[in-house]
């Protein structure tokens, strides 16, 4: 009898666990784009995260549900002098593909999604610099300085980035 309640109960965690992976599979590439901008964010050094980036980028990239502009607000990342700038405008781009998706009714306001990739690119930057200091970089410092100052929406909007 007691083999029988263990087999039965093995069944019902065997097939719990065959459920619950089934759900995860069943992610829209829209919500696992979701999902990629926030680890990255938190977690941008982790094991998985380049295939991760790679595959969010390209995704935002080929994507014909949200389209983004990479403009000169980009600058402070692509600095030569920035250790990771490839990483962070990945990270750019990915969140203002994430924004986009997330706010529908908002997918026409550059400056908006502009503010929300630049803000996710610096969480993405501190985890960055927590876990490796040699990753400081005095133009993303800059823009930390202006988020913290509450000048970051301000500098956004004067870049412009959905002018025609």
């Amino acid at each position: 009898m007691k083999k029988l309640v263990l087999i039965f109960a093995m069944f019902i965690i065997g097939a719990a666990a065959q459920a619950s992976y089934a759900q995860s599979e069943k992610l829209s590439d829209k919500d696992k784009l979701i999902l990629a901008s926030r680890f990255l964010e938190e977690k941008p050094f982790d094991k998985d995260a380049k295939n991760i980036r790679a595959w969010a980028f390209t995704w935002a990239a080929d994507t014909k549900d949200v389209t983004v502009i990479i403009c000169g607000l980009s600058g402070p990342f692509m600095d030569k002098k920035v250790k990771f700038g490839s990483e962070l405008l990945a990270q750019y781009a990915i969140s203002m593909t994430a924004f986009k998706l997330q706010n529908p009714d908002k997918k026409d306001d550059e400056n908006a999604a502009q503010l929300a990739g630049v803000e996710s690119t610096l969480k993405a930057y501190e985890a960055m610099v927590k876990e490796n200091p040699k990753a400081k970089a005095d133009s993303v410092e800059a823009l930390l300085t202006k988020r913290n100052n509450g000048e970051l929406a301000k500098w956004v909007a004067d870049g412009d980035c959905g002018k025609k």
